[in-house]
């Protein structure tokens, strides 16, 4: 039977697959929805609804104050990169093979480990340098500038993840001085405001099933992100992170299954040196950690 620290481990694992395959979930839908519905429209009922679960969580607390922020602009720095990621992906699944698009996203870390040398003031070393170094030749494989692959819209992917990459280095800062209640709270109120108003010159009314279709959509994505609020919480980011790879088995499932996409072939040649950069890098974050854990035993 697992107790303490494993036992917490294994159920952020969980929380991670499970908002996975919710947000994929989600991100399917977006693409099948998106021929007729505009991103931010989409936004919209994503942001809103989403606001049911953060409410509860406030709920629980018993208290309001839980969403206040002592670092405002923190958190509005937050909101402009996350708006950014979301429009980003909203606005080209619908353009796109599914699997094209979370393969060029798995830049992410990479964004991450430059951001975190001005935003977190982190020490970079040469390997973790020269992984990010490969791990970017495999996203430039994938983009295939120079070929007849070339999608434009994978340029779109690559600053939506550049965003994304912020967003979650400032959600890294505002931890150091908000509640995750706060940080979700304010995201979900700021994305429906804007939303709304990007969203009311290009509106299209839902059918009735479509209201259907749209509220679930939030609602996923509303879970699936309190879910992996939650795993970050339980579990170390060397335990969770491998996880996210995950994410490309379900992209693959979805988008044949449903889309009948075929991944291209320059998917196939980058993605392991992205993978395999990203799992480096991931490496040596134990390696800092065990050797940081020894000095202070020391």
């Amino acid at each position: 039977m697992f107790t303490g620290p494993v036992h917490a481990s294994l159920l952020g694992i969980y929380y991670k697959l499970g908002s996975l395959l919710l947000f994929c979930t989600m991100d399917a839908m977006v693409k099948a929805l998106g021929g007729v519905y505009g991103p931010f429209q989409l936004l919209l009922f994503r942001s809103t609804v989403a606001l049911i679960p953060v409410a509860i969580i406030v709920w629980r607390a018993g208290d309001w104050r839980i969403v206040r922020s002592r670092r405002p602009w923190l958190q509005a720095a937050r909101i402009v990169a996350g708006i950014g990621s979301s429009a980003g992906f909203f606005y080209v699944f619908p353009r796109m093979p599914l699997v094209d698009a979370y393969a060029i996203s798995f830049a992410a870390p990479f964004f991450m480990v430059g951001l975190s040398v001005p935003l977190l003031g982190e020490q970079v070393g040469w390997r973790r340098w020269t992984a990010v170094a490969v791990g970017f030749a495999g996203v430039i494989i994938m983009l295939d500038p120079l070929g007849l692959s070339f999608h434009t819209m994978s340029l779109v992917v690559l600053g939506a993840t550049f965003c994304y990459s912020m967003s979650t280095v400032l959600v890294r800062v505002n931890s150091r001085h908000d509640s995750d209640a706060a940080t979700l709270f304010w995201f979900s109120v700021a994305t429906s405001v804007v939303s709304f108003g990007a969203a009311i010159p290009d509106w299209v009314w839902p059918t009735a099933i479509d209201w259907v279709w749209l509220l679930l959509l939030g609602l996923l994505g509303g879970v699936a992100q309190v879910l992996v609020t939650r795993a970050w919480r339980l579990a170390p980011a060397g335990v969770l992170a491998p996880f996210d790879y995950a994410g490309i088995v379900m992209a693959v499932l979805f988008g044949y299954l449903w889309f009948k996409e075929q991944p291209s072939w320059t998917v196939w040649l980058g993605l392991p040196l992205v993978i395999g950069s990203g799992l480096y890098i991931l490496y040596r974050e134990r390696v800092r950690a065990r050797s940081k854990g020894m000095e202070a035993l020391a």
